[in-house]
């Protein structure tokens, strides 16, 4: 994957990531993760860590938010490689690859305007089928797992059913606030070392404003 046109497929892979996930049969949470990942998006602050491997290598982005359409961002690379910065300012954008702000290409600021707006929306949406898994200890916390279930299309017509994915999603929630803690992407056996990792938090404060010294 080429940094230098990674904002976009960066931002397919942190949602596409959301799709995929296997699991036996508990009790289905669907609609406690699914109101956790609204009442996230409609909170003033909020800040995602992630660490994932694409195919230019490990990546790790951090991404701000400040609600209802401001937007930071930042790709680093933990190989080689320029990492990125962008910001989104309502329908505004500006990305700097480490040669200056410039404002962004009109089809590079659609991508970064319509993942933060997906990233952050503000009405109900369907999270795929999850099932709990009880209280577990993370990193010193306690918190609420549940896992995603990788469901099998249920229409004849659309022929025989596809495998399931090997790997993993699961999600933490915070049991004090109700809000997602952190998400996973993992193959089975593998969940102290998952392909995607992401931790939120929600800081009192973050102020996002368009880059000054912007090269024309």
């Amino acid at each position: 994957m080429s940094l230098k046109h990674g904002n976009g497929a960066i931002a397919s892979l942190v949602l596409a990531a959301s799709l995929f996930a296997t699991g036996a049969a508990f009790a289905d949470c669907s609609t406690e993760v699914a109101l956790a990942v609204n009442s996230q998006g409609k909170q003033k602050f909020l800040r995602k860590e992630t660490n994932m491997f694409t195919e230019a290598g490990p990546v790790k982005m951090v991404v701000e938010y400040q609600t209802p359409d401001r937007m930071r961002q930042t790709l680093t690379p933990l190989t080689e490689g320029k990492g990125v910065e962008s910001i989104v300012v309502g329908e505004k954008a500006w990305t700097n690859n480490g040669e200056g702000w410039k404002v962004a290409p009109s089809q590079e600021t659609d991508q970064l305007v319509q993942y933060m707006i997906k990233s952050i929306a503000q009405v109900y949406q369907e999270v795929g089928k999850f099932e709990c898994l009880g209280t577990e200890h993370v990193e010193g916390r306690e918190l609420r797992a549940y896992r995603g279930l990788d469901e099998a299309p249920k229409d004849p017509k659309k022929g025989p059913a596809a495998p399931k994915n090997e790997a993993v999603r699961i999600v933490y929630l915070d049991p004090a606030t109700n809000l997602p803690a952190r998400s996973i992407f993992a193959r089975p056996g593998f969940i102290d070392k998952p392909i995607f990792k992401e931790i939120y938090t929600y800081p009192d404060k973050i102020e996002i404003e368009p880059p000054k010294d912007v090269v024309k």
